[in-house]
């Protein structure tokens, strides 16, 4: 073998060694922790909802839901609205964002969300809003019909 493919091999085999080195102690002296943010989900009870008597076919319509929030580091994450013809199951859902810091006071924080509803066809349509649990931990609903006018 010539003198210059020897020296080639051997920086070739002491950069490699170097390199798993350096690839070992980069993987074994990294410390992975998780600093952000804990998110949770939870469905509140409806308090009340100002609901129109009435629709007109093809409107869309803001609806105000009132409901109550446990702290301030519960954020409103949205409406689940589940459609079965023409009746709607509505839920509120909010994030808990455990920063550690948060405590659960005695007052009651309430807050107020558009729900946003487009009469798509006649007839009527029944809203049940989900209002919390009843002694037999049975779902009870707020429950509205609207009819839709032409």
């Amino acid at each position: 073998m010539h003198l210059c493919n020897r020296i080639k091999m051997m920086y070739m085999k002491y950069f490699l060694i170097i390199m798993t080195i350096l690839g070992l102690l980069t993987i074994t002296s990294c410390e992975i922790s998780d600093d952000g943010l804990k998110v949770s989900y939870s469905v509140v009870a409806v308090d009340s909802v100002q609901m129109p008597s009435t629709f007109d076919f093809g409107e869309t319509y803001d609806i105000p839901v009132f409901y109550s929030k446990p702290s301030e580091c519960h954020v409103f994450d949205g409406f689940n609205v589940t459609a079965d013809l023409n009746v709607r199951n509505i839920s509120t859902v909010l994030a808990e964002l455990d920063s550690g810091d948060c405590a659960t006071g005695n007052s009651v924080i309430v807050e107020e969300q558009t729900l946003r509803f487009t009469a798509a066809s006649n007839g009527s349509y029944v809203f049940k809003f989900f209002s919390g649990l009843g002694p037999n931990n049975e779902a009870t609903y707020l429950e509205y019909t609207v009819f839709v006018l032409e």
